[in-house]
């Protein structure tokens, strides 16, 4: 394999010290020389480090405790550290992709160079003189924009066919989304899955339609019964490649565990790299090369050096959705109003939408939330895989009022009821002895949490009333939902919302009352490029732009309607990548 990066991978130690002065010794270094330690907040909790001083500079950075997510934040552990002690500065580049541990790491380091007499600040703002990368033009059979799921897999798939494939990932870490999902593939008619558990398209495809039937957005049912028949086949690629896997019954679907999405991530980085691709990390795409024709011919990319040009018979385009642009808060006018909280990877920017609608490109009607679970506030450090069940709690929004039912499975349905009712606030209320059936373990957290007393938290009171000053609301409208809710609990129908009888439990009166704050989760966008079964890019009048094709989040919006399941973007979005590379390879012939 080979590889072009923006990392460096100088080990910096005491024996290297006249490296660093040439480089970037301060003259406001003065250090109380001793070891020091320091915390900082990462992505999941805190990272504590060790940090070993001279008279005069930072000798060591080693990283004693963290919790932060494996693969995704391996690099930023490594590379951070390293940068720090060899360029004597706070300045350092954060690794994109990684940049809450990269931050984490720096507030840590900085913390120990205050104990130890230094000047943070003033490290802060010494410049670091990295090397320069490479930027001269190349070329390649097939050059694949994005790491994620769909590009990994393409990646992988025209290199086992004997592809030249270069791999342009913008961020420092590769991988994508993939490394914060579970890991599981919707499955379809697997050859190699547990033959017991019903993985057949109609199953899934009934219960697709069904959940739809009230979707504002329709999915391309012909479509994507195509594309889910076809992930069977991707799931027993996977297979024959030794990954561990888990075969599950869903109660709708058969889905396909691949331990977790950053191991999968791994799994599929190692398998494309042992085909032979070239990844080239820390790198751009800025714009699609087309000939006289309008056929594609590769793509300008750029590195904090420069640009340059990579020239392919073939571009696939799975650069992401557009989760962390400004593309989807346009898009809904309530997202305005409320707290979304974002489980995709910080590189989803819209760049493969904006670099195929640049030169013709047919995109779909609307770019929404793809809806996932909803969370807890930051401090619950919450893992959406073992979310509890709250639909036997009341659900209020920022005005006191019950909405929805709050029973509904998946969650991912509730998520989207949330959405659409557009409050800037919701919480769970939960009395005092958790009665409602809360989970034990987070109750205790929520408990904990109230003893600050933050609404956007979780808060206590010992009255309804003070519940309702506490979360800046009518007292009266509060106590109206709750009164309301119980006397459907007591009647044993919910004639409002519909919710379960099994899930109906009144509240007690005068036992005191939490209130745990609520997030709108989003594992995504819903939208971007129209696309054939082949995965070709469509242009305005329906019609292949040669040479291009697009998988995974750039072109999603024949796939999904206003629900979302899990499962699904994995399993389409690599069998997606794979389609694409196939028809690729047979083109280049």
């Amino acid at each position: 394999m080979k590889r072009y990066t923006a990392a460096r991978s100088l080990i910096f130690t005491a024996g290297a010290l006249a490296l660093s002065t040439v480089l970037a010794m301060p003259a406001l270094a003065g250090y109380t020389a001793g070891e020091y330690e320091g915390t900082g907040t990462g992505r999941n909790g805190d990272i504590k480090v060790k940090v070993t001083f001279s008279d005069d500079a930072i000798e060591k950075v080693e990283i004693e405790e963290q919790s932060e997510t494996p693969t995704l934040a391996d690099k930023a552990l490594k590379q951070v550290p390293e940068d720090i002690v060899t360029y004597q500065s706070l300045g350092v580049d954060v690794v994109s992709g990684a940049s809450f541990t990269s931050r984490g790491i720096k507030s840590a380091v900085a913390d120990a160079v205050t104990q130890a007499g230094g000047d943070a600040d003033a490290l802060a703002d010494v410049e670091c003189d990295y090397p320069d990368l490479p930027t001269d033009d190349m070329d390649t059979d097939v050059v694949v924009i994005g790491s994620g799921t769909a590009g990994l897999m393409a990646a992988y798939t025209a290199a086992k066919e004997g592809k030249s494939v270069i791999d342009v990932e913008k961020l420092d870490v590769m991988g994508g989304t993939l490394n914060l999902s579970a890991g599981l593939l919707l499955t379809v008619d697997s050859e190699k899955n547990d033959s017991s558990i019903d993985d057949s398209l109609d199953r899934v495809i009934d219960y697709y339609k069904e959940i739809n039937g009230d979707s504002v957005h329709q999915p391309d049912f012909d479509f994507t019964s195509n594309l889910m028949a076809q992930t069977g086949a991707t799931v027993d690629e996977l297979i024959d490649m030794g990954l561990d896997h888990n075969d599950m019954d869903l109660g709708n679907y058969a889905g396909t565990q691949f331990t977790i999405g950053y191991k999968l991530a791994a799994d599929l980085q190692k398998a494309a790299a042992d085909a032979g691709v070239t990844f080239i990390t820390g790198t751009a795409a800025k714009e699609l090369v087309t000939d006289e024709n309008g056929a594609v011919t590769g793509v300008v990319v750029e590195n904090r050096t420069g640009s340059y040009t990579i020239s392919a018979k073939k571009v696939i385009v799975a650069a992401g959705g557009a989760s962390w642009s400004q593309d989807l808060r346009d898009s809904q006018e309530q997202l305005a109003n409320v707290s979304l909280h974002e489980k995709t990877q910080v590189g989803s920017t819209a760049d493969g939408m904006h670099m195929l609608k640049a030169i013709g490109a047919a995109e779909s009607d609307d770019l929404y939330v793809k809806s996932s679970q909803p969370d807890f506030a930051e401090v619950f450090h919450n893992d959406w895989s073992n979310t509890p069940d709250t639909g036997m709690t009341l659900m209020i929004d920022a005005d006191g009022r019950r909405f929805a039912n709050e029973g509904l499975a998946p969650a991912t349905i509730l998520n989207t009821k949330m959405l659409d009712h557009g409050s800037s606030a919701y919480w769970n209320i939960i009395d005092a002895e958790n009665t409602v059936g809360f989970d034990e373990d987070y109750f205790a957290r929520v408990k904990e949490f109230a003893a600050d007393d933050k609404k956007f938290v979780s808060v206590y009171a010992d009255t309804l009333d003070e519940l309702a000053e506490k979360l800046d609301m009518d007292a009266d409208t509060l106590n109206a939902t709750v009164a309301d809710y119980n006397a459907a609990c007591e009647a044993g129908e919910d004639t409002e919302f519909g919710k379960a009888a099994s899930y109906l439990k009144a509240y007690p009166e005068d036992t005191g009352y939490y209130a745990v704050y609520r997030r709108i989760g989003s594992w995504g966008t819903i939208g971007g490029v129209i696309v054939d079964e082949q995965q070709h890019v469509l242009d305005t009048d329906g019609n292949p732009i040669e040479n291009v094709f697009a998988a995974g989040e750039t072109a999603t919006g024949q796939l999904f309607g206003d629900y979302y399941f899990g499962g699904f973007s994995l399993g389409l979005y690599s069998t997606a990548g794979r389609i694409a590379a196939e028809n690729a390879v047979a083109e280049i012939g």
